[in-house]
């Protein structure tokens, strides 16, 4: 007994010592409280690592620097307001935990901001960075923080800044009445999905010095998300890239929405994912250049990102992307087809949206049917509401001619909505009856439904409806002109479809098509302006597969092209050519040779076209 306790103390001593021990390491992890009028920083200064700081609900003018990895809650969003100088919320310490603040009146300065990271591994839930004098949130030169749920509205330089910081996760944000909703700056391999940018002057910009594999997913804004290069397909962010230098950034679906500018990307990015891109307020309507033909819910044709040559294939389409017939009454009131022109005594479906407790009924009337206080004898065909929206199926009228779908009120006859629409037969004419292959034949047609993806094709006389040699959409329009070309001899015609099916509506007139005699070479414009476009046709090419059409200045020699192109053996055709910029008048000269021939002055010359002036 060296120490002079017994072994039976000794043992008694230790498991006392072992329960002070844990309740002191509870005491140390135990929350502080801080409350307006008290200091944050002095909490912070006093608590040790790991431990929870609550602040409760009011304003404090100072500016905070998280030092040691702590939990920062705020009860009640507390206002931290840095009074125009520096930044509101430094976090320095890696591992932290900053939830529920409101930071505001950072300052100026490049690195200010309502929230500024300096540190990795953090975690910033639930906090508004507001009215701040750069950005509301900065993450600079740090590593994987996770930045979710937060508000950055009103922030005079942007909502969130990346600038040398990796591997982040920034989710689920809303970012609007910024500058730049968020941006990234040489960051690499963040993920920044589910965020809601609107508003801003910049949704979302990447400059051409980010370097970064990344991919951007499932979000409301962007999404760039770090995937390994064992992972990921590799694509070049400059052209003097390497195939060790980082890879491209891969952004779907994003919702930017109503930002002075959505996105903006200097760089080589990939902005789908082979499956579906991103959702662009100024791109996912008809009347922007987005028609969902298939109602798939992405556009047909790609939208071109501003700043480069990134091209999203697959852009998302909303609703107003599908072609529809619609009149809008007082109220909500609405009458919605998808066609505007009906065969005699066919279905007429009608969508309707009557809001309220309202009952009524919609019927088919004569355009020069009085619209006031009708009752449903006046009606050709009528169908009572039921619910506040759904489908009605009424019948057209037997008699061709233009009728109007009218929405009433049961109670005291008031006109809610109306809707015209068309009752015809489809009729098909081309013009003219014979030509010489290659040549153009004008297809006049009128009574198309007007669906979105009716359609004309070219047949052959006698073949079935799925043998067409080419088809044209008809893009919604009930009457006009399609123009196509014979393409070998032989005798077409030409048939109406309706939405996309073999429903055939009519057949044209037979066109005989023959093969021109002698040789001939015709450009289809005289006037261009420099480097525009024109097409040039061509008949009698020679059967031997040697045939070469050049482009040429006047009285420039035969063997000087400034452009050659081979043709082939086909007799005739059809190819563009753009025009040079330097202004004056050029031809097109059809040879019988091979390209080393022409090039030595062994050609013979078949056909010369007419001048075309370019100025």
């Amino acid at each position: 007994m060296k120490n002079g306790l017994s072994p039976r103390m000794s043992k008694s001593a230790m498991v006392i010592l072992a329960v002070i021990a844990v309740m002191l390491s509870g005491l140390a992890n135990a929350a502080f409280s801080v409350k307006p009028g008290n200091s944050i920083q002095s909490a912070i200064d006093a608590a040790n690592p790991g431990q929870i700081i609550e602040v409760q609900n009011g304003t404090f003018n100072e500016r905070i620097n998280v030092t040691k990895p702590l939990t920062l809650k705020g009860v009640g969003k507390p206002i931290i307001d840095a009074g125009g100088i520096g930044s509101a919320i430094t976090i320095s310490a890696n591992g932290s935990t900053l939830l529920g603040f409101t930071a505001t009146g950072s300052g100026k300065d490049a690195n200010d901001a309502g929230i500024r990271v300096l540190s990795n591994g953090n975690i910033i839930k639930d906090n508004a960075a507001i009215k701040n004098n750069n950005y509301g949130i900065i993450l600079y030169h740090v590593d994987k923080n996770t930045v979710f749920l937060n508000t950055v509205t009103e922030n005079k330089n942007g909502g969130i800044l990346l600038i040398h910081s990796n591997n982040n996760q920034v989710w689920g944000n809303y970012a609007g009445m910024n500058w730049n909703g968020i941006s990234m700056q040489t960051s690499r391999g963040n993920t920044i999905n589910a965020n809601n940018l609107t508003g801003n002057k910049m949704g979302i910009n990447i400059s051409n010095i980010n370097l970064s594999d990344s991919i951007i997913a499932k979000g409301k804004a962007v999404s760039i998300k770090y995937v390994s290069s064992s992972q990921s397909t590799t694509y070049n962010i400059d052209k003097n890239s390497t195939s060790s230098s980082p890879g491209a950034n891969l952004l779907y679906q994003n919702y930017l929405q109503d930002n002075d500018q959505n996105a903006f990307d200097d760089g080589y990015n990939q902005w789908d994912n082979d499956l579906t891109g991103n959702h662009y307020s100024n791109y996912d309507a008809r009347e922007q250049g987005c028609l969902d033909r298939n109602r798939d819910g992405i556009c047909d044709a790609g939208y071109s990102i501003p700043g480069g040559r990134n091209v999203d294939r697959l852009p998302k389409a909303s609703p107003d992307a599908i072609l529809s017939y619609k009149s809008q009454g007082l109220g909500g009131f609405e009458l919605k087809m998808e066609q505007r022109t009906y065969l005699p005594g066919s279905d007429v479906n009608v969508e309707y949206v009557a809001p309220g407790n309202f009952s009524g009924w919609v019927g088919i009337m004569k355009t020069d049917q009085p619209s006031e206080r009708a009752g449903l004898d006046t009606a050709l065909s009528y169908q009572s509401l039921a619910g506040l929206f759904g489908i009605l199926k009424l019948k057209a009228p037997a008699d061709k001619g233009s009728y109007i779908l009218r929405m009433y009120n049961i109670t005291n006859g008031e006109e809610m909505a109306s809707l015209n629409f068309n009752v015809g037969i489809p009729t098909i004419i081309a013009t003219p009856a014979s030509v010489n292959t290659c040549e153009l034949i004008t297809i006049n047609y009128t009574g198309a439904p007007g669906y979105e993806n009716d359609w004309i094709a070219m047949y052959e006389s006698g073949s079935s409806d799925t043998s067409y040699i080419t088809r044209q959409y008809l893009d919604g329009k009930e009457n006009g002109t399609v123009i196509l070309e014979a393409p070998d001899t032989g005798s077409y015609n030409f048939r109406i479809f309706e939405n996309d099916s073999y429903t055939r509506l009519t057949t044209s007139n037979n066109v005989d098509a023959k093969t021109r005699n002698g040789t001939k070479v015709v450009v289809s414009s005289t006037h261009v302006a420099p480097g525009g476009t024109v097409t040039v046709t061509y008949w009698g090419a020679p059967q031997e597969g040697t045939g070469i059409i050049g482009m040429y200045g006047m009285n420039r020699p035969d063997k000087f092209p400034l452009g050659k192109r081979s043709i082939g053996s086909k007799n005739c055709g059809r190819m563009t050519w753009q025009l040079p910029y330097e202004s004056g008048q050029y031809d097109f000269r059809m040879f019988r040779s091979d390209i080393t021939d022409i090039n030595q002055g062994a050609y013979q010359l078949l056909g010369q076209s007419d001048v075309v002036t370019v100025s």
